[in-house]
């Protein structure tokens, strides 16, 4: 039922546009990566059961290949069995030990799949950046073709010289020059989108703009960072230690072992007497006890290490985690700074324009001025785009951590 209707709403988005959320389930759902940490997941989880079971028993067969005589005949063969009996609470311990291991593997995934989604807002953001490059410069050339039929008109009336159509016509080469260089530009955003996400390479993306959308950022509390998957991975870390120190102490425990033995003997035809010929049963008992503890006590300091180890990890990735946020915070306020500067200059320059349109079209003089202008405009608005990109892509830092 739920992927059915994961389906509809991704068919639903299809129609009106294939927006960044569109992309991250998709990769979500598709991603061999994330699939093979989950399968590893499992697999680790397989270990427990390999760890946790008794040892096999010995079988051993002796053939009286030249028999010892006893007084009641001669040993043929002897078969026993032993069986190794753990202290208490052992196999329980190596069980924790396997489950530990295995949860550290649990929570990749999670880390996985926020490392994607950063990548794949970043990526749809470029390529959302570079369509609205494109948007921008039509506009533009659309100026241009209207000045270039003035430039035109002037020198079929004989007011402007030839310079002012080929200066034009220079300007709006370049342009579309430009719009063929952003055409391949695209290309990379779009394998990349599209091979996280299963797709063809080159399948085509309806884009769904954000550039203009509403950035929401705040300071994020070290509380909040600490609930990253990066730390659940940090504590499942330390508790497979933990659990690794415990076995040591199970480990340098005595293990009994008990079985029993049978030997056939054959009977003695050079005397008569009670129990002739009679079989032995021994019941056999045996211990093992670990002397040379030196390598458990290595273990557990090896252990205690790794957790210091952990700690100052835990420590690199709180500073890590609030350096990229409080850069991310620094980059969005720069950027708002130079909309601001750029917006400002855009309502200088229409007033300054407006003006020389109508001086232009009363006297038809300053025609390179006018040009240089409006590429002015054109440059300003790439601006602003190109702050609002940069915010983007700081807001998709916050996403990280939210």
């Amino acid at each position: 039922m739920y992927k059915f209707l994961l389906i509809l709403l991704l068919g639903q988005c299809w129609l009106h546009g294939q927006s960044v959320d569109v992309f991250i389930q998709m990769t979500k759902s598709y991603d061999p990566g994330l699939e093979a940490m989950k399968l590893e997941y499992q697999a680790a989880l397989q270990k427990a059961d390999q760890v946790g079971d008794w040892p096999d028993p010995t079988v051993n067969l002796a053939l009286g290949v030249l028999p010892v005589e006893t007084r009641l005949g001669a040993q043929r063969f002897r078969v026993g069995v032993t069986q190794m009996i753990p202290w208490k609470g052992t196999l329980d311990a190596q069980k924790d030990v396997a489950l530990a291991s295995a949860e550290v593997k649990s929570q990749l995934d999670e880390v996985r799949e926020i490392t994607l989604e950063f990548m794949i807002r970043t990526t749809y953001a470029r390529l959302t950046y570079l369509d609205a490059q494109k948007i921008i410069i039509r506009e533009r050339l659309e100026v241009l073709e209207a000045m270039l039929e003035l430039a035109k008109s002037g020198v079929r009336s004989g007011k402007s010289p030839l310079s002012n159509v080929l200066l034009t016509e220079r300007r709006r080469e370049a342009l579309e020059a430009d719009l063929n260089l952003l055409d391949k530009q695209m290309e990379q955003p779009i394998i990349t989108l599209n091979r996280w996400a299963g797709r063809p390479f080159n399948a085509e993306i309806t884009i769904e703009d954000r550039l203009n959308a509403p950035i929401f950022y705040t300071g994020i509390e070290e509380e909040v960072l600490k609930q990253h998957p990066q730390f659940s991975v940090l504590d499942r870390q330390i508790e497979a230690s933990e659990a690794v120190i415990k076995n040591t102490a199970y480990q340098s425990k005595p293990q009994i072992g008990v079985g029993i033995d049978y030997a056939y003997v054959t009977k003695r035809r050079d005397v008569e007497m009670p129990g002739n010929g009679r079989d032995i049963l021994m019941p056999m008992g045996s211990i093992k006890v670990p002397i040379f503890t030196k390598r458990y006590e290595s273990i557990r300091k090896e252990e205690a290490i790794k957790q210091d180890v952990i700690a100052a990890k835990r420590r690199d990735y709180l500073i890590e985690f609030q350096a990229e946020v409080e850069l991310a915070l620094s980059k969005i306020e720069y950027a708002e700074a130079q909309v601001r500067k750029f917006e400002s200059l855009k309502v200088i320059t229409l007033e300054t324009l407006d003006l020389m349109r109508a001086e232009y079209a009363a006297e038809e003089t300053r025609f390179e001025e006018l040009l240089r202008m409006e590429m002015e405009l054109l440059d300003y608005d790439l601006q602003i785009l190109n702050a609002n990109y940069e915010k983007e892509l700081a807001q998709a830092v916050f996403e990280k951590y939210r």
